[in-house]
């Protein structure tokens, strides 16, 4: 798991490198302490899968074009084999008719369980091809528990959806449900 830490954090750190903001300034936005933002840059630390969006939109980062960059990398890990071919114009139409919940830490969950309705695969499957534990999937889209950034992205690309796609999507939901707890 070494090397995908390495991946996520050096990614990261080069969205950052375009910016003028310090990793002090991603902590403040993000929401998270400055030594996580240092620990994930330095490739020691994998966030949670939320707080790797806020950090990449404290950037103003491209989530689409970053998850599509991370992409490649998460294919050497998974079965890729067994992805199942889906139109992504019917999984956005899918995701974006899903209900919000009032809760941050369930998002990912319950538009991960989407995915895999639309493409009408088991759990089982979806954690056979992601190579990840199917407890922990449970506890995963019953908002129980939330997965790092990596194993996140292996377990959207289990189901056959674009990992660009759903995490632009999923920080949109997650922007819309933070609005509403500030307002």
């Amino acid at each position: 798991m070494g090397k995908e830490l390495c991946i996520f954090g050096s990614l990261f750190q080069a969205v950052r490198s375009q910016t003028t903001l310090s990793q002090w300034e991603i902590s403040v936005r993000a929401g998270t302490h400055l030594s996580n933002v240092n620990q994930v840059e330095a490739g020691n630390q994998e966030p949670n899968v939320i707080i790797a969006v806020k950090m990449l939109l404290a950037a103003n980062a491209d989530i689409q074009s970053f998850f599509t960059s991370l992409s490649p990398h998460l294919f050497q890990s998974i079965e890729s084999s067994k992805l199942p071919v889906l139109s992504q114009n019917e999984f956005k139409k899918k995701l974006n008719s899903a209900l919000l919940p009032s809760d941050e830490t369930k998002i990912f969950g319950i538009l991960l369980s989407e995915c895999r309705a639309a493409t009408n695969l088991s759990q089982n499957c979806v954690s056979s091809i992601a190579k990840y534990d199917h407890r922990s999937l449970q506890r995963v889209e019953k908002g129980i528990q939330i997965p790092g950034v990596i194993n996140a992205a292996k377990l959207v690309a289990a189901t056959g959806i674009e990992i660009g796609i759903f995490f632009d999507l999923f920080s949109k939901k997650l922007q819309a449900i933070n609005a509403t707890h500030y307002k």
